[in-house]
């Protein structure tokens, strides 16, 4: 299988929020509304998302291989919408944030038709 763009672009996205995270506190802080400084869970979460990254990486790199990180990518994506949205109609987490996390809704989804739409021919 040839690799796919989908995967590249997730992992981009995710180097890119998990950099912002790590690196850019204050512009993420104002941005997404959130209060006070980072904690030990604000950190854990910037580093999982990095490191999903990194799985969709591989994902584009080898389709086959490394195929059944797909389903648990886009288990993870609804993971974080759900516990997001869940903050949001609470009050407890922003719009910006919600609108954020949107994004992981959408390539959650894109991965389940792609892992829908196509199959591994284990014939060959």
């Amino acid at each position: 299988m040839s690799a796919n763009p989908l995967f590249l672009i997730a992992a981009i996205f995710n180097w890119i929020v998990g950099a912002l995270l790590l690196f850019a506190y204050s512009l993420v802080s104002r941005v997404l509304g959130i209060e006070g400084p980072p904690d030990v869970f604000f950190h854990i979460v910037a580093g999982i998302v990095v490191l999903f990254g990194f799985a969709y990486w591989l994902i584009w790199r080898d389709l086959v291989r490394f195929r059944p990180f797909i389903h648990f990518g886009a288990a993870a994506k609804l993971v974080f919408v759900v516990a997001i949205y869940a903050h949001w109609l609470t009050g407890s987490a922003s719009g910006m944030l919600a609108l954020l996390v949107s994004a992981d809704l959408v390539f959650a989804f894109l991965f389940l038709i792609y892992l829908r739409r196509t199959s591994l021919d284990l014939s060959s």
